[in-house]
């Protein structure tokens, strides 16, 4: 607690400064004046936790010096001794908002009981402050937990200027799988953004679990919204030092206590981004003047798709696919309409595909099939469809060159269901019910690799999607690919792959 002394009797001032540090030594004595006017210029300079204050003083007494630094919205607490025990001397004092009022000659027991409780106050306050900021108050506000009332309005107000019954507009700056890689970085900028401006006072929040971010705009000029500035000057510079998906929305709130069904609006708006250009602010106004059209689905498309998908000829599917991302921005359409029709058609492709059970892929479709729902950017959408390409395209030219027997077919189908659960090759030998020698043998001629060999490549296959598409850890990863050892895993995919699989992951974000 730091504590400015001021008063005009020298031996008082001074047998004060000596008995603070005996009370306690963490008191700092941050300076002593001997009369008003020093005082007051003292106190506006040192900024202390505490003044002791005499009342009668030369050139300026402790009321009006207190007085005036009231007037000033200083708030440091003030405990006065005084030899006057008239009343009105107490009453301006505790109008003034003081902490306590001793009367001289001073008894330490009381000293020390006004200085503790004074220090439990601030202790208290500063508490209070920590929890209490203005993004606490957004936060509280996204997550419904607040219950203000008019006590509650008047603190913020007096605190921050403004009380959560007032308008705001929020800026949310969505980054889809780039979040945690691009989230300082964008923190940052926006931060900048409220900070050079007089304009507005900003608090930006991080939505972790939305993968964005909430800039609340508030404390805004009259009559005037901010849409046109940061469309014209803050997105483009979003757009041009981030990497995509980078989804920009805007929404004007009537109270700030709204947030919460502000934010839901926004979450559903933002793959209205698959129709406007990269760089739009998307905001509601401007989402309602687009005249959508009911989607048609490319149904003679699909058909040549999935014969192309029959046939193996895969030159042709890929065109077809090209047409079809031509197709979908010919017209404006509902983006629903728009994710619904390319699931429909990947299903169909899918299936066409044949013995998908038998390549344990249903599963993954569905997962990548899942993530197209959720798109909000044709990356997104494309990154999906190239992991969809991948997996489907395996096997075409191995059925082509090589025919396998049917007793490698099952062990194969075996090895692909099983490889992340450690089975061996007696295991397979015994439930095809022959030798593990003879299986060894066949195995090896008909495939050109050994049974080990052929689970090796899976799990790291297994490995390097789980590196690229999830934030697992590589104990997680192992369990996933069937190793028993983190370790062990990490030097097979460095005698694979030429690198570690940190290495390999930071590479391919």
């Amino acid at each position: 607690m730091r504590i400015v002394i001021v008063e005009d009797e020298a031996p008082i001032r001074e047998g004060l400064a000596k008995i603070l540090h005996k009370i306690n030594p963490d008191y700092e004595l941050a300076g002593k004046a001997e009369d008003g006017k020093a005082g007051y210029e003292l106190i506006r300079r040192m900024e202390p936790d505490l003044v002791i204050l005499d009342i009668q003083m030369p050139k300026m007494d402790g009321l009006t010096m207190l007085r005036k630094l009231r007037e000033e919205q200083n708030g440091c607490k003030v405990l006065i001794l005084s030899a006057y025990s008239d009343f009105n001397y107490a009453k301006q004092a505790i109008e003034l908002n003081i902490e306590n009022y001793l009367l001289k000659p001073i008894k330490i027991p009381e000293l020390k009981r006004a200085l503790r409780q004074i220090e439990e106050t601030l202790n208290k306050e500063k508490s209070q402050d920590k929890v209490f900021t203005a993004s606490s108050i957004f936060i509280g506000c996204l997550n419904g937990q607040l219950t203000p009332d008019r006590q509650f309005h008047n603190m913020t107000r007096e605190k921050y200027g403004f009380s959560v019954e007032d308008p705001a507009e929020v800026f949310v700056l969505w980054l889809g799988d780039g979040y945690e890689e691009q989230k300082k970085a964008a923190k940052d900028m926006l931060e900048n953004v409220g900070a050079h401006t007089v304009k507005f006072d900003s608090s930006v929040i991080e939505a972790d679990g939305w993968q964005m971010l909430l800039m609340i705009l508030y404390r805004l000029p009259a009559e005037c919204s901010l849409y046109e500035y940061f469309q014209n000057s803050v997105v483009p510079m979003l757009c041009s030092n981030l990497k995509s998906p980078v989804v920009c929305i805007w929404k004007s709130l009537n109270r700030i206590l709204d947030l919460p069904e502000a934010v839901g609006e926004m979450q559903k708006e933002k793959e209205w981004n698959l129709l406007l250009n990269k760089g739009t602010l998307l905001r509601k106004e401007e989402i309602e003047k687009i005249k959508v059209v009911p989607l048609k689905h490319p149904a003679e498309l699909e058909d040549k798709a999935c014969q192309a998908m029959k046939r193996g000829d895969w030159e042709t599917l890929k065109e077809c696919y090209r047409n079809l991302f031509r197709y979908y921005p010919e017209a404006p359409h509902l983006p629903e309409e728009i994710k619904k029709s390319l699931i429909r058609f990947n299903w169909a492709v899918a299936n066409s595909r044949g013995n998908i059970q038998e390549l344990d892929a249903e599963l993954q479709i569905q997962g990548i099939l899942g993530e197209v729902s959720e798109a909000v950017s044709w990356d997104q959408i494309k990154r999906s469809l190239e992991k969809f390409f991948a997996l489907l395209d395996l096997g075409f030219h191995e059925e082509e060159e090589v025919p396998v027997s049917v007793l490698v077919q099952k062990a194969q189908q075996m090895i692909r269901k099983y490889y992340d659960q450690g089975i061996t090759l007696e295991e397979v030998a015994n439930k095809l019910f022959v030798s593990e020698e003879y299986l060894s043998a066949q195995f090896k001629k008909e495939t050109g690799t050994t049974f080990s060999e052929t689970i090796r490549k899976l799990r790291i296959e297994k490995v390097t999607q789980l590196l690229t598409d999830t934030h697992l850890k590589l104990n997680q990863i192992a369990e996933l690919a069937g190793y028993s050892d983190p370790k062990y895993m990490s030097k097979v995919f460095k005698e694979e792959v030429g690198m570690l699989p940190n290495e390999f992951r930071k590479s391919v974000h």
